[in-house]
């Protein structure tokens, strides 16, 4: 029930509010002159969140946010498109971290499906440079503390979790390639890296499938990367209203 609860929270209280305040904030900042590197101005097309998912209410599982997390409103979102993934389909996560998206996913989607979930080894030399600030994303103890706790009390869901390890951007992606319905770009946050990784999720989906990417608006290599895409290409990438996140289902 309190799953539901922090779900609905998410959704209808935390995302209208924290839309609001990063509105104010940007336009706050242009007025006096000031950037924010944080908040940097964005030229992707938004789209309401509700018009993305089937599920109105998801539920949410790890609700409190560490640092390198996504917000509990982009929690929700990927929670309530977890659940509406095709029964016996692929979800593929690059960029475990501390596994609380993969979590969500696994105790959201349908019981047929299976969650790959990719992250860079610590003592692994990545291919190309990673963004400032990140690396205490990488050197962990180890990938997927989060969902590790739940193994006993979700056992089911929790054993459909298979960990990957590799660098994103010479992982062999070739097992997985058009078999996932939902794939979630959360890996490094530089340029290059957040290229090659769409390169990677645009092999992965199916059709019909959706890729989510985190942190458009937030960091710099991220937005440039998917900005210059959709300039190039007009795939018709979205940023769903209120969040850093980016959308795009394949037709």
């Amino acid at each position: 029930m309190k799953e539901r609860y922090h779900g609905f929270y998410a959704t209808r209280i935390y995302l209208p509010f924290s839309s609001i305040s990063r509105r104010w904030r940007r336009f706050s900042r242009r007025i006096r002159g000031k950037q924010d590197s944080a908040l940097q101005t964005t030229i992707l097309p938004e789209v309401c969140w509700a018009d993305c998912v089937k599920v109105s209410v998801p539920r949410v599982w790890e609700h409190k946010k560490e640092n390198g997390n996504v917000r509990i409103s982009e929690l929700a979102i990927l929670s309530a498109l977890a659940a509406g993934c095709r029964e016996g389909s692929t979800l593929f996560e690059i960029g475990t971290f501390d596994g609380r998206t993969t979590l969500n996913l696994a105790l959201n989607a349908p019981g047929t499906c299976r969650i790959y979930t990719l992250d860079l080894p610590p003592d692994q030399a990545p291919k190309y440079q990673l963004a400032d600030g990140e690396r205490h994303m990488v050197e962990k103890l180890a990938p997927g503390s989060r969902y590790e706790q739940y193994r006993s009390k979700h056992s089911a869901e929790i054993s459909r979790i298979h960990q990957l390890h590799g660098d994103s951007a010479t992982f062999d992606y070739s097992p997985y390639k058009g078999s996932c319905s939902l794939v979630f770009v959360d890996g490094s946050h530089s340029y290059d890296y957040a290229l090659s990784d769409t390169r990677a999720a645009m092999a992965l989906v199916e059709a019909g499938g959706v890729i989510i990417w985190h942190d458009y608006g937030i960091w710099e290599g991220v937005t440039k990367a998917l900005e210059e895409l959709e300039q190039r290409e007009h795939f018709g990438l979205r940023n769903i209203r209120g969040t850093s996140l980016v959308i795009w289902r394949k037709k």
